[in-house]
């Protein structure tokens, strides 16, 4: 299948910033700089890394619990908070967009509406909100009961609804700034939310000015229906976990015909997979990497957490070379965790027959997304057949460890490049202009 016309003519790549690299065994792997562990100055690196190699943006995931059991043997994927991180790191660099994840599910939408618009104010336009819905955590929100899939993603609705209300609530020439008439502002021109719905009353307007891209980007990680929804009504930029590529084709015509749905354009949607790169000096190099780093993971801590994907299943007493029966894992129906994740390592164990250690592999790589060994080259071709056959409109990377990163930028990149499928200078200054997508007409208020 070709691209569709509306998709874009050059690839789109963001960095996934794990520290050291998102591999569970990564921080044990020489030159992982996991002595350099919690500081500012590895991040500041690392963004400036991505942005000498014109990355469309750097993205910060998060997590708002820690496992205790689990520090024994690896590091936490991650540290700061996003939106503080980014506001410093929007200090250090120019022109990457910068991405925060922040939770539906334990913000109030005026306090996140605000932070993104001060992060974007900050930045020149670079900031966007990865919008999502948490599974983990509910014991430090003081959450007695757990809401469950489908009413965490209603509240997800509601709660970007009166996000991109907030950020609407002032008009482009509101701010007057006329020192000879005495006049700062247009009131007429700045308006009240005045929203009143089923779990938030939000009178606005908002305190912070309007955004220097129209609004700030959202982005949307979830693959389920109700996720699927709330990408195509809100995201430009969805992130998503894809194996396959007829998978990924079929999914992005879905969000894209979904958005239409909602009166948006097809070409105002970015649909980027995420990708874990393992590149060797040759493919059987590539293979020995992946080997070693699945080698320096502690194997109950990831049988553990592959139980955990698979929506609690009895994992006690299966080997690394077993495939898991059909009847321990869950149905995904009754799944209320991440559960898109949870059909993609339901589908491979059951459907595909993967054994625990493969399974463990691809969680332990990628938390399930696309993990490919090669070396630069073919790398290079997996990524240019995925794109000029629709299949991804570009990636975000998940690179397993430092050094994997390091010899993306200074290996694949430049294939990429040379082939006219990644840029060579960035052309534009704000994150909607690096990812082609257009600012939504301010909404009615």
């Amino acid at each position: 299948m070709a691209r569709e016309l509306t998709a874009p003519a050059r690839m789109h790549l963001a960095l996934s910033a794990g520290v050291g690299g998102v591999h569970q065994g990564a921080w044990r792997r020489e030159g992982s700089r996991v002595e350099e562990w919690g500081t500012i100055e590895l991040m500041v690196d690392l963004a400036r890394q991505a942005e000498a190699a014109l990355l469309d943006a750097f993205f910060i995931s998060d997590l708002s619990s820690v496992n205790r059991e689990a520090l024994r043997v690896q590091q936490p994927y991650l540290y700061f908070e996003p939106l503080t991180m980014l506001s410093a790191l929007a200090m250090r660099t120019e022109r990457i967009g910068l991405v925060a994840t922040a939770s539906t599910t334990f913000s109030e939408p005026y306090t996140l509406a605000r932070q993104v618009a001060a992060l974007d104010q900050i930045s020149k336009g670079r900031a966007g909100w990865n919008a999502v819905t948490s599974s983990v955590g509910s014991q430090n929100f003081g959450h007695r009961e757990w809401p469950d899939h489908d009413t965490r993603y209603e509240r997800a609705e509601e709660f970007a609804a009166v996000v991109t209300g907030l950020w609407d609530s002032w008009e482009p020439d509101a701010l007057v700034r006329d020192r000879a008439a005495g006049r700062f502002a247009d009131p007429a021109k700045v308006h009240p939310l005045d929203h009143d719905g089923p779990r938030f009353r939000v009178a606005g307007p908002l305190n912070v000015p309007r955004s220097p891209q129209g609004r700030p980007v959202i982005v949307q990680a979830g693959s389920s229906e109700p996720g699927r929804d709330l990408a195509a009504r809100h995201a430009s930029m969805v992130f998503t976990a894809q194996q396959d590529a007829d998978e990924s084709r079929a999914f992005i015509h879905d969000i894209r015909s979904r958005a239409e749905g909602f009166g948006r354009r097809r070409s105002d949607v970015v649909v980027l997979p995420g990708l874990s790169p393992v590149i060797g000096d040759t493919e059987e190099d590539a293979t020995r990497i992946r080997e070693e780093l699945l080698d320096l993971v502690d194997e109950p801590t990831a049988v553990a957490r592959l139980a955990d994907q698979l929506g609690g299943a009895d994992l006690s007493g299966l080997g690394f070379s077993d495939v898991i029966p059909p009847g321990r894992l869950p149905d995904p129906a009754s799944v209320q965790g991440r559960r898109s994740r949870y059909e993609l390592f339901h589908r491979l164990a059951t459907t595909e027959l993967w054994t625990v250690r493969r399974l463990v592999g691809l969680e332990a790589a990628s938390y399930g997304h696309w993990s490919i060994a090669g070396t630069a080259e073919q790398i290079a071709d997996a990524m240019s057949e995925r794109f000029r056959t629709g299949a991804a409109d570009g990636f975000v990377l998940l690179p397993p460890s430092q050094d994997m990163l390091t010899r993306f930028f200074e290996r694949v990149v430049p294939i990429l490049q040379e082939r006219g499928l990644f840029r060579t200078e960035y052309e534009g200054v704000t994150l909607r202009e690096h990812l082609g997508v257009s600012a939504p007409d301010r909404a009615s208020v």
